[in-house]
């Protein structure tokens, strides 16, 4: 404010000064006109006839004008004719004057003013005025000015002080205010007034927000930390808890119990999902009240809990286990006129800080849980290292990480090899085989499918592998049209789940738009053991299959809970006989008998027969003299890998 009162007071000195010399400008010139007025016609008549008497008298009245320094008067042919008082300003100014009529100076103005008369120039005067007293004048203005300044500049001062104190104050107030608050910690320095104007509106406002955002802020937190339905932590949460606990030493060590439902998807799905939630949030409450004042109660997934205990034996650990599994199978929930008991599988695993990282951790957790749930249902497991289930969960989870990465840009692969099938009742120079799925990890070692095929299966991976094979294989055949005509039949196995998985169906409906392929070359086989519940589900869509001409054969035969019923009303092409019957029916008539059997039933239904495990020449003149359509194993063939065919 101070500064710009002195913006103000000096803008305004020369502002007034700039005007005051205009007005003076212009009141000299008005006073050398006036001057020259008086005396026009004395000049005039001195011009058109000179005496001495006329000259004196202008002299004279000339005198009478203090301001005037010197005139000359010049006839009408420009000769100076009449001077007056001193002309020396007027010969140093003389360019200047030449150009124009009025000339200002620092200290003189110069003027120049016609004599005319009835429309005639008769001559011109020059007059050289002295400014001294209008400079006079303009200083005391500005003297005037300069002593109003500091009077000007104090009441300024205090007028900013006052506008401050009014004003500019309360503003620095909510400044610091929101500097110092943080209601995302529910930290507010609230600020106050005694004013009953816009000052308090603006403070009540500010007040107001930063209650409502450390109310959001706390809801947030909340919802962020907590699970929806039974308002217990959530996995995040206790992931954060054990992250501290895994840093944080304390005398007795911590314990992680890990609690899954048994069997809570019957109840899903025979009750429904509300009712289903309405056990959960009844559960929560019931298992509260057994637990530690201490303990970090969270719902980590739809029916899986953890809790994390703090300074924890384990011998009292294990009590809480057993408690816990006493309790959780006394409960009953009913709903209307259903009752439902429940059940659960916990695993406990003891710690202590830097024991683990939180992925070993949990993977620990996760291992013994597997363990518990192995053994049937209500039952437990402390978490052992050396434990050969957990070793085998702890396998069987790194090779599902294996085969996420095959399936995907690596680093570990699947590479598909083909074992043939070749006929036994007639020579053929058409080729036939069946796709196998081959692995490596990153190390380029070698998983058996023994191994990687199980941990597909229990981590529910088996369509996207099979939908890796049937694709993979598909791209690789169509570029070669010569090998698709030398082809008689390619089989490709499914698993059960892979028939009613939707992903899986999709694929195989965009694979008949996108590849130019003689389908019913194509076989999917399907094992019995999972025939009869997938074949009921997916009806409509085997139907689909059918209509495209795709064969379907029933793999290891034999060795399944179905019947030779089932094999009657079943919709299969081809017959795959168990390689156990054949590896035994050289010593085994009982063996060579079911062989004949299934090979006369598949005839009847115009089926064909495939016999596994082929080893020998033996069980090749053998199975030929029984009617077995086709052989596949070591004699006939070994797999190769899919690229090798291509060079064929």
């Amino acid at each position: 404010m101070t500064l710009i009162i002195v913006v103000v007071e000096t803008a305004t000195l020369f502002l007034v000064l700039r005007i005051q010399k205009e007005e003076n400008n212009k009141n000299a010139i008005v006073e050398a006109k006036a001057i020259t007025q008086s005396l026009n016609n004395d000049l005039l008549k001195y011009l058109l006839n000179p005496s001495a008497d006329m000259l004196s008298d202008i002299n004279f009245r000339l005198s009478a004008f203090k301001k005037i320094n010197t005139m000359i008067l010049f006839d009408e042919n420009n000769n100076p004719i009449y001077k007056y008082g001193d002309i020396s300003n007027i010969s140093l100014n003389e360019s200047k004057i030449s150009k124009k009529d009025i000339v200002f100076t620092d200290d003189d103005l110069f003027i120049k003013n016609r004599l005319t008369a009835q429309g005639y120039n008769f001559g011109y005067t020059l007059l050289d005025i002295d400014l001294t007293s209008f400079k006079i004048k303009q200083e005391q203005i500005t003297n005037t000015i300069i002593m109003i300044f500091p009077f000007a500049l104090i009441f300024g001062i205090f007028l900013s002080l006052f506008l401050s104190k009014s004003y500019t104050q309360p503003f620095l107030n909510l400044i610091n205010s929101m500097r110092k608050s943080d209601p995302t910690k529910d930290k507010i320095v609230k600020v106050k007034t005694n004013a009953n104007n816009e000052i308090k509106e603006l403070f009540e406002g500010f007040n107001n927000l930063m209650k409502q955002i450390s109310q959001s802020s706390k809801q947030l937190r909340f919802q962020a930390s907590h699970d929806q339905l039974t308002n217990i932590f959530n996995r995040y949460y206790l992931e954060e808890k054990l992250q501290e606990a895994l840093k944080s030493e304390n005398k007795n060590g911590y314990s992680l119990f890990n609690i899954d439902l048994d069997q809570f998807k019957l109840i899903n799905d025979s009750a429904g999902n509300q009712v289903g939630d309405e056990l959960l949030k009844m559960l929560v409450v019931y298992f509260n009240t057994i637990l530690p004042k201490n303990s970090i109660f969270a719902r980590v997934d739809g029916d899986s809990f953890m809790v994390l205990l703090d300074n924890e034996t384990i011998d009292e650990s294990k009590k809480l286990l057993d408690l816990s599994l006493e309790k959780l199978s006394d409960f009953r929930f009913s709903n209307q006129t259903e009752t439902f008991s429940v059940s659960a599988s916990i695993s406990l695993v003891h710690f202590k800080a830097y024991q683990y990282t939180l992925k070993e951790l949990l993977k620990a957790s996760s291992s013994a849980l597997y363990t518990a749930k192995q053994k049937g249902r209500n039952k437990s497991h402390i978490y052992d290292a050396s434990d050969e289930n957990i070793k085998r969960f702890s396998i069987e989870l790194d090779t599902a990480k294996y085969i996420k990465e095959a399936l995907n840009d690596g680093p570990s692969r699947f590479e598909l090899f083909a074992q043939d099938i070749v006929p036994l009742q007639e020579k053929s120079d058409k080729i036939g085989y069946e796709i196998l799925i081959r692995m490596w990890d990153k190390n380029n070692n070698f998983i058996s499918p023994a191994d990687f095929l199980p941990a597909a299966e229990r981590y529910q991976l088996m369509a996207d592998i099979d939908t890796y094979v049937l694709w993979t294989y598909l791209e690789t055949v169509t570029k070669d049209k010569d090998h698709i005509n030398k082809l008689h039949s390619a089989h490709i196995n499914l698993a059960g789940s892979s028939l009613n998985n939707i992903d899986f169906q999709r694929k195989v409906k965009e694979a008949i738009e996108h590849f130019d392929f003689p389908w019913e070359k194509l076989e999917l086989e399907i094992t019995e053991s999972s025939a009869i519940g997938s074949f009921n589900v997916a009806n409509e869509f085997i139907s689909w299959l059918k209509s495209k001409n795709i064969g379907l054969a029933l793999d290891d035969f034999g060795t399944g809970m179905a019947s030779f019923e089932y094999l009657k009303n079943m919709p299969f092409d081809v017959v795959k006989i168990d390689g156990s019957f054949v590896k035994d029916m050289h010593v085994d008539p009982t063996d060579k008998a079911v062989i004949k059997y299934i090979q006369e039933i598949a005839s009847l239904k115009n089926q064909e027969t495939v016999a596994e495990y082929v080893e020998t020449k033996e069980d090749v003149e053998e199975l030929t003299k029984l009617g077995i359509t086709y052989g596949q194993g070591y004699y006939l063939g070994k797999p190769r890998p899919l690229s090798s065919w291509l060079e064929d």
